[in-house]
């Protein structure tokens, strides 16, 4: 059964309707994240920038975000 947290809904992809990825598909996926990391790595080599934090956080002011969360409460 699919789940709501934070405003995301969480389900099985037998749920969600899709289709598993072939072998092959998968393959070729990991392929295009591994060139896309050599040019992420070829413009900034330190590790820590990588891309802004905007495109990531998705738990900030939810109950989830340990920086606004009231341990006490």
């Amino acid at each position: 059964m699919s789940k709501e947290i934070a405003g995301r809904t969480f389900s099985t992809p037998e749920e969600a309707g899709v289709e598993p990825p072939t072998a092959q598909e998968l393959e070729e996926h990991g392929k295009t994240f591994r060139e896309a990391r050599q040019k992420l790595r070829a413009a900034s080599p330190d590790q820590e920038i990588l891309a802004n934090s905007k495109f990531h956080d998705e738990i900030s002011g939810t109950e989830f975000d340990s920086q606004t969360r009231n341990p006490l409460a």
